[in-house]
């Protein structure tokens, strides 16, 4: 279990309070963000599988020998199971999330795969092989935010044998204020230095040739559409050297995104709004702030 700084002071008393000759604590004098802790950890894990844990959320009791149960059964070297949400604390569970769709369980191999493709989870929602991550060099980027980004498909998509199980183990917090909700934050932008880290792994791994066209629409949705949108909804000023940035960023890496079939495929009224936000954000933002404005007036 890595430890920095910055981690929950209730959790280290509560490891001495009760030992276990299987729980090991790894303190890093520096706050190594989440990427350096997972690297730190991986280099320290002893087993065959490993399973990632946000700081605030939790696991099933039986999460991880339910997981390990099936892997064995299944030799499968990735397992990826459901989750459910909770507020403030892991008694309050509430809505059970199946992202991948509960048919998925019935699904092998490169079927299994391609619906990842179309239903990404993220890199806390499975237990891995471990060699499955270090073979394939798909450590985490370090004291950046955003780092599950840039390894969470790779990983998911180098699984040679993975199965899904239709079970939540993973109680996911929602009412936390992290970088992904909050506002006015610059660290929101990470998302875009683990884009590209993702798309170089893709490619070293031969995994982007196969899946060429889907792993170009889900750039241009997780680069470009929610970055550009972001500049918009989540500043008060829109940050117009960031904006800018992202187009010519996106102009660089996928100059022909529009014949893209996927981006193509999307509803006309899609189209048009990530047109309007990528020409005229500062009109969007004022539309915006008024629309906002009149509702809370007539409220």
């Amino acid at each position: 279990m890595p430890r920095h700084p910055s981690i929950h002071p209730s959790i280290h008393p509560s490891i001495h309070a009760y030992p276990h000759e299987r729980v090991r604590v790894i303190d890093s004098p520096v706050n190594i963000k989440q990427g350096g802790g997972r690297n730190r950890a991986l280099a320290e894990a002893r087993g065959e599988y490993v399973m990632f844990v946000d700081a605030d959320d939790a696991l099933r009791s039986d999460a991880v020998a339910v997981c390990l149960e099936t892997a064995r059964r299944e030799n499968a070297d990735m397992v990826i199971f459901d989750y459910a949400r909770f507020s403030s604390a892991p008694a309050n569970i509430g809505e059970e999330i199946c992202q991948l769709g509960k048919d998925a369980s019935g699904l092998r191999g490169e079927d299994l795969r391609r619906r990842i493709l179309d239903r990404s989870t993220p890199v806390w929602s499975a237990m891995y092989r471990k060699e499955l991550i270090t073979d394939n060099g798909l450590f985490f980027p370090e004291k950046v935010f955003y780092e599950d980004n840039a390894v969470a498909l790779a990983m998911q998509l180098s699984a040679k044998t993975p199965v899904k199980i239709n079970e939540a183990l993973y109680l996911y917090r929602f009412d936390n204020l992290s970088v992904t909700r909050s506002t006015n934050n610059y660290h929101f932008f990470g998302r875009l230095a683990s884009a590209v880290t993702l798309m170089d792994h893709l490619k070293r791994l031969g995994l982007y040739e196969r899946y060429r066209k889907k792993l170009d629409f889900i750039f241009i949705n997780q680069y470009f559409t929610h970055s550009i949108f972001g500049c918009i909804y989540r500043f008060d000023r829109v940050p117009m050297l960031r904006h800018n940035y992202i187009r010519k960023t996106i102009s660089r890496h996928l100059p022909d995104y529009r014949s893209n079939p996927y981006f193509k495929a999307q509803p006309l009224r899609m189209k048009l709004k990530i047109f309007t936000h990528v020409r005229f954000p500062r009109l969007i933002k004022l539309m915006s702030n008024v629309s906002r404005r009149l509702h809370r007036a007539g409220s």
